[in-house]
């Protein structure tokens, strides 16, 4: 099912389709490709805007893919083969989820809609936020039982960076805080940061606040005294290029786990959103700042080369 729910400033549509199965109810729109509902067991488990209005003034990524490159780029700015590159310091001095028009608030092209997927696709062109190399990015949501499942490919004629993911804020109670939910992560690892910017260490979680390998309440690893301002960071995932569970969120009554081949996965519990800690974002990308740490995995995307990522989302 499709509907119309507003209108870009560039005259462009913006519709809302719905995904569904017998146990499962998804809202999509094309503007950024964005999950704005996700309705398992008559509630809906995502936080965020709802129409075009509340889509306008979201300043939050709500459900959105980020691009051309997720999370931050610290000084905006980076060097790919021998050239400097400035991009929007769109986040203090640093570059954020690809500048002040990223993918998340571009009408995306719908080359394919039914009762089950949903194809949209961008053309970024080069020079957009002051990156190189048009960019073609596709991307195939696909609904199966209790399943959401996200493709995300891309191509470029002139190497660039690219790391996309999909940014939405899970709440599994449909309203209230996330305090009470409790999330594991797979993961024996993390990447510290200052100022919400990698150091390039590569450090274990254990013995920290950071250790989510077993069910940790938000609420009390969100303490005041515990880790102010909330999680927002990174994890380190092994087995990165399959498929596999990397996180589970639950709040008694229902589970969710993600599922990705991404190397990692940026924890933020929400805590500048306009209802502080009303939802959690899991997002399953490379590593902030890559460009300024070889160590990491690389994100340079170059012509003849074919960018996949894959995120699922299951719920029970």
């Amino acid at each position: 099912m499709m509907k119309q729910i507003g209108t870009t400033k560039d005259g462009e549509a913006v519709n809302l389709y719905t995904l569904h199965t017998p146990e499962l109810e998804v809202g999509i729109t094309n503007f950024g490709a964005r999950v704005l509902s996700f309705r398992y067991a008559e509630v809906d488990c995502l936080f965020g805007p709802k129409d075009w209005a509340e889509l306008q003034a979201d300043t939050c990524y709500c459900g959105s893919i980020c691009g051309r490159v997720a999370n931050r780029i610290a000084g905006g700015r980076f060097e790919l083969d021998g050239r400097e590159y400035v991009l929007a310091a769109n986040n203090g001095p640093n570059h954020l989820h690809g500048g002040n028009t990223g993918y998340s608030d571009r009408a995306w092209t719908v080359e394919e809609a039914d009762d089950t997927h949903l194809v949209l696709s961008l053309v970024s062109p080069d020079g957009e936020e002051g990156y190189p190399g048009t960019v073609n990015v596709r991307a195939t949501y696909t609904v199966e039982g209790r399943c959401l499942r996200l493709l995300m490919q891309a191509e470029t004629d002139a190497p660039t960076l690219l790391n996309l993911t999909n940014h939405a804020y899970w709440n599994l109670s449909g309203t209230g805080l996330v305090d009470d939910h409790c999330l594991k992560v797979e993961a024996a690892e993390y990447t510290p940061m200052v100022a919400n910017i990698p150091t390039g260490v590569v450090a274990p979680v254990e013995g920290t606040l950071y250790d989510l390998r077993s069910l940790a309440r938000l609420g009390e690893r969100n303490a005041a005294d515990a880790i102010p301002g909330g999680y927002d960071d990174n994890y380190v995932l092994p087995g990165a290029g399959s498929v596999r569970p990397v996180a589970l969120l639950t709040n008694g009554r229902r589970t969710l786990r993600v599922l990705t081949d991404a190397p990692g996965l940026q924890v933020y519990t929400g805590d500048y959103l306009p209802l502080p800690r009303g939802g959690v974002a899991l997002e399953a990308q490379n590593y902030p700042d890559s460009p300024h740490h070889p160590a990491f995995p690389s994100i340079v995307l170059r012509p003849g080369e074919h960018y996949s990522r894959t995120i699922a989302w299951e719920i029970e």
